[in-house]
């Protein structure tokens, strides 16, 4: 059985837009690495917007809750 793997893009205001090719655990860590403001558990984001992949296979979530700490998180299913 293979692995799903995501394509991501975070655009965050205040730092350089980082992206890259990752598991879900994977993915989960960045976000824990990154200590975003505002936003929920990194398993549970990532667990939403699972449930939130379109039919192109894309899903971004936007926080706009920390006034000038914006951020944008897409997902695209690779595999």
């Amino acid at each position: 059985m293979m692995m799903q793997r995501y394509l991501w893009t975070l655009d965050r205001n205040d730092r350089q837009t980082r992206g890259g090719l990752s598991t879900e655990a994977e993915l989960i860590d960045v976000l824990v690495a990154e200590d975003l403001p505002c936003i929920m558990p990194p398993d549970w984001l990532v667990a939403t917007m699972q449930m939130d992949i379109d039919g192109n296979g894309i899903a971004i979530h936007e926080s706009t809750a920390a006034a000038g700490n914006m951020w944008k998180l897409e997902l695209r299913v690779v595999a």
